[in-house]
């Protein structure tokens, strides 16, 4: 639902609009314990330029 995803990132929420699809991506568990940590790290630094991203371009449009 791409509608969703838009109302939330338009109502200032974009951590957790992007958090949404980041927890789905980790679902499958394939990865050995002492991965998953890098994953996570790496889900969080993609959070934040995402975050970055979506700001620059409210900021454009507003």
């Amino acid at each position: 639902s791409s509608g969703s995803f838009a109302l939330a990132l338009i109502r200032g929420s974009p951590q957790r609009a992007i958090l949404g699809p980041v927890r789905l991506a980790r679902r499958p568990a394939s990865h050995p314990p002492d991965q998953r940590q890098d994953s996570a790290v790496t889900n969080v630094a993609l959070c934040v330029v995402c975050a970055i991203v979506v700001e620059k371009r409210l900021e454009r449009f507003g």
